[in-house]
């Protein structure tokens, strides 16, 4: 790969880090600077992500980051530096036919930048390669048996990184022509240390400028927020990230950003935006001896839920998501299965002009019918109020400093798998014997995920400051809950709309 060069000042874009009118009015925060200080290899001015040449090509924010980091110093681009990369490394999908004719005819290496994913065939006993961004799948690729066990997240909803493609031509009579991946080096630009991580929470930031670290993290200005409670709501998209099993809806007017945050964050997500969406896609193929999306990705979001439908037979997906949703299994034509992704619905709502509130007190009333079924809404643990969010405009995006995309999926990603946090909030609260199962379980798991989000380093009940933790934690997850519980009564009367009497136990 080429490196990038600083001394040929001609091919360098300054981008001004002082406070005036050049650098569009933006004043740098006592937040930016603490990122930058106590991040100084895992930040970037995300100013320079918005800019230029990346600003038009549909890159994950994790690369787009990624690019920024490796050809710029001191906050000066190296475009020569990046185009060239980019031509190299990064075709457009618009050239995806120009790039195989090109790797057809000249029977060379040629290496590429994107997400590869290989696909098992039982029935060949041949392991297919797929290049969505160069239109290649089923029979058209394949990758060579070491690269695969070198490599196991290939087959585990695919990876990105830099894959060397030569093409193996065709002999007659015997094969087809196919792409070759000979070589991959894995998309891991950063070493994360959690430890590191959770002492600069604790030392350095308090809660509140944490919430607009988060808030900055996520690429947005935290200043374009009214208040405390809205910058909860737009943090709270987080919690799936975080937190294993952690079931939302949020409906929202269009443009807050839902499909921004849940398609551009973490390389571990999968957005599934509109279509027809099958059994055999989100939990099991049987056909191809496949695993579902479902157990190979953090979370699986479904967005714009008013057009997608679940093909010819969807009491069999509604069938398989309830069970998955109670118990984290499912059972496909006596396939047994466990995952233990979180699972988002999200939709556009009617919201009145004067009051800027839902049109139908029911929420769900413009949602297909099978999302109306009650049974099915009861095993989601909250709520999100999307129109408590400011929609997205110039101002809205973030500017100054924020963690590297890459870096901060990778902090969530891990902070998913602790396991001790759980077991904090369970001491920390007091849960009648009463009270409803699903209820208790919601109010805990979200409680767990903010408390991951807002205070990592808590590492036991003896860190833990309880009134924070009612302020920022449980009383947002009772509230998420409470709003499933509302909407459920609604739909039906069978429903109550009382919520248990859960509380965070006194200090002693």
């Amino acid at each position: 790969m080429e490196q990038r060069d600083t001394e040929k000042k001609e091919e360098l874009i300054p981008i001004s880090l002082d406070n005036s009118k050049e650098a569009d009015e933006y004043v740098f925060t006592e937040i930016d600077k603490k990122i930058k200080e106590y991040f100084p290899g895992e930040s970037i001015n995300k100013k320079l992500t918005k800019k230029g040449i990346l600003s038009s090509r549909a890159l994950p924010s994790f690369v787009s980051d990624w690019l920024i980091s490796k050809f710029s110093s001191e906050d000066i681009i190296n475009t020569e530096g990046l185009q060239n990369f980019l031509d190299e490394y990064l075709p457009d999908k618009s050239k995806a036919e120009q790039f195989k004719f090109n790797i057809k005819n000249n029977r060379k290496k040629s290496s590429i930048l994107t997400n590869f994913l290989v696909v098992p065939d039982i029935k060949s006993d041949e392991d297919y390669l797929e290049i969505p961004v160069l239109d290649i799948k089923g029979k058209e690729g394949a990758a060579v048996s070491d690269v695969i066990k070198n490599n196991p997240d290939l087959l585990n909803g695919g990876s990105w990184g830099i894959g060397d493609l030569t093409y193996d031509p065709p002999t007659p009579g015997k094969k087809d022509g196919k792409i070759i991946l000979r070589d991959f080096t894995p998309f891991r630009p950063f070493k994360v240390n959690l430890d590191y991580y959770r002492t600069v929470r604790s030392k350095n930031f308090t809660t509140l400028e944490w919430i607009d670290f988060l808030v900055k993290n996520m690429e947005y200005e935290p200043k374009s927020f009214d208040g405390i409670d809205a910058k909860l709501k737009m943090i709270s998209r987080l919690l799936p990230f975080i937190e294993p099993r952690l079931n939302l809806f949020e409906l929202a007017p269009k443009g807050t950003g839902k499909s921004y945050v849940f398609g551009r964050l973490s390389k571990y997500g999968w957005l599934i935006s509109g279509g027809t969406v099958s059994r055999a896609q989100l939990f099991y193929d049987m056909g191809r001896k496949r695993r579902g999306i479902i157990t190979r990705f953090d979370y699986i979001a479904l967005d714009e839920i008013s057009t997608i439908n679940f093909g010819s037979k969807p009491d069999e997906v509604i069938g398989a998501l309830k069970s998955y949703l109670e118990s984290g299994t499912f059972n496909v034509m006596s396939h047994p299965g466990e995952a233990d992704a979180s699972f988002i619905i999200l939709g556009n709502i009617p919201i009145s002009e004067h009051t800027h509130r839902p049109i139908d007190t029911n929420y769900f009333e413009t949602l297909p019918d099978f999302i109306q079924e009650s049974a099915l809404i009861d095993r989601f643990h909250g709520f999100i109020e999307g129109w408590k969010l400011p929609r997205i405009k110039t101002g809205s995006i973030g500017k100054g400093y924020a963690l590297n995309s890459e870096y901060f999926s990778e902090i969530l990603h891990l902070l998913r798998q602790d396991t001790t946090v759980t077991a904090v909030v369970e001491a920390s609260l007091d849960i009648p014997k009463t009270a409803d199962k699903r209820d208790a379980t919601a109010i805990s798991r979200i409680s767990t995920g903010f408390l991951k989000l807002l205070f990592p380093h808590v590492r036991s009940t003896r860190d833990l400051d309880l009134d924070e933790f009612d302020t920022y934690c449980f009383s947002p997850a009772y509230e998420m809950r409470g709003i499933i519980r509302e909407q459920l009564h609604r739909m039906d009367p069978e429903f109550t709309d009382e919520m248990p009497d859960i509380k965070v136990k006194s200090k002693v």
